[in-house]
């Protein structure tokens, strides 16, 4: 018998791909169904009608709706973190091939999820460190980080912030890196597991065990495993490249998951540069799973 678990996220998760390739799901007694979200206000939204069970999102995200009503939604959204994924899997301010020059940049047409998000404010501050006022340009909101990777691709924005297979993509076409997360700090947490409180705490267990298995698995396995079967479902998940992304021990897969109130705090920073809001060391104590 098994129990399940819809799954929301922006892009295919090679943990998810990982699990079922070694039957983690049946080993674990979880039934995991995916599906794509198209931005972080309807992720928040999707978890709040229950038609996801848990999130795969920026802890951004959710210092931003677990925390306070001030957000898209204006509720509070009760859920909590159980698990980091990964430190931002090559998290990368990306722009045209056109775009050679910091005056360039500046001129640039963005594209963000929505402005109040975590990696719209990260954008921003990679902005400021590159000496361009953000406040002097206009931002459009674009969704997912695939949606931003097709404007990007199909020249309807000429820069934008990227990881993982989109990343993969955006080089591939010949796009320009200007600079990653671990640029701006070292403790980047890039994704983590939410999950509503009060889930049932054997399943929260149950998905970990299995989170943890593929994890290591992905990271351990020799290579042309993993690639043969993260190409299964996609060629690029597939690429030397994003295997490479993944095994990074900067902005790679986390092997521990553990996730604590400093890395949480990383992001306030981020969050406190930018004029946003920005919640206390309690309420962050309160939303790292013990």
């Amino acid at each position: 018998m098994t129990t399940p678990i819809t799954l929301g996220q922006f892009s295919t998760s090679p943990v998810v791909a990982a699990a079922r390739h070694l039957s983690l799901d049946r080993r674990y007694g979880i039934d995991l169904t995916t599906t794509r979200v198209p931005s972080s206000p309807g992720q928040f939204q999707m978890l709040v009608d229950g038609a996801i069970d848990v999130a795969v999102t920026s802890p951004d995200n959710v210092l931003l709706y677990a925390t306070t009503d001030r957000n898209p939604l204006s509720c509070r959204v009760d859920v909590q973190i159980v698990r980091a994924i990964d430190r931002g899997l090559g998290l990368t301010m990306v722009t045209r091939p056109g775009i050679r020059t910091v005056d360039d940049l500046a001129q640039a047409s963005l594209c963000v999820d929505v402005v109040r998000s975590g990696f719209a404010l990260l954008l921003f501050t990679m902005l400021d460190s590159v000496g361009i006022d953000p406040q002097q340009m206009n931002f459009e909101e674009r969704g997912s980080t695939p949606a931003r990777m097709e404007a990007l691709l199909r020249g309807e924005s000429e820069g934008t912030i990227l990881n993982a297979e989109s990343l993969v993509a955006a080089q591939e076409a010949g796009m320009r890196m200007w600079m990653t997360a671990a640029d701006v700090s070292s403790r980047y947490l890039g994704t983590v597991l939410a999950v509503p409180s009060g889930t049932d705490q054997g399943l929260v267990d149950a998905l970990l065990r299995l989170w943890s298995d593929a994890t290591e698995w992905l990271l351990d396995a020799p290579e042309t495993e993993v690639a043969d079967c993260l190409g299964n479902e996609s060629p690029i998940l597939g690429s030397a490249a994003y295997v490479h992304l993944l095994r990074d021990p900067s902005t790679g897969l986390s092997r521990s998951g553990s996730v604590d109130v400093d890395d949480l705090r990383v992001l306030c920073d981020i969050r406190r540069t930018r004029g946003a809001y920005s919640p206390s060391d309690d309420a962050l104590a309160a939303l790292v799973s013990p």
